[in-house]
């Protein structure tokens, strides 16, 4: 009996401490096997999760869900150093795959262009993240 007490009493214990690591794992996703696909909702002006980890030399899947079901989203990144030269658009309530090798480590920032005229940029309103690449394994 002793043990099902024991049990019972922990479960409110590991519910919330679930709760907290599903919260922290929204902020940060890294893909760790190689061909990993990782989901980024585009929305409400900000990209979720706004960082990523990745290895150099493993390629990655991003698949890009546009939770606003009218306003256009793009993801752009600019890095051809690290062979990083991605633009893709995802249009309202729609989803893209874009799959990429990064072959430099690094800290790289990505961004929405959309802009509309005589408005800030999404951009601007803070539409951006970070895109952490580690040395290859």
């Amino acid at each position: 009996m002793a043990d099902c007490h024991h049990s019972t009493s922990m479960k409110p214990f590991l519910f919330a401490l679930a709760a907290l690591l599903s919260g922290a794992a929204g902020w940060v996703q890294a893909a760790q096997d190689e061909g990993a696909v990782i989901e980024m909702k585009l929305g409400d002006y900000r990209f979720m999760p706004d960082r990523i980890e990745v290895a150099a030399g493993s390629p990655v899947t991003l698949r890009l869900v546009n939770t606003d079901r009218i306003t256009p989203h793009n993801f752009t990144l600019k890095a051809p150093d690290a062979g990083l030269d991605l633009h893709v658009a995802v249009g309202g309530g729609k989803t893209q795959d874009i799959t990429f090798t990064p072959t430099a480590a690094g800290s790289y920032t990505f961004y929405c262009t959309k802009k509309l005229p005589f408005m800030k940029s999404h951009r601007e309103r803070g539409m951006e993240g970070t895109l952490v690449v580690t040395p290859a394994p």
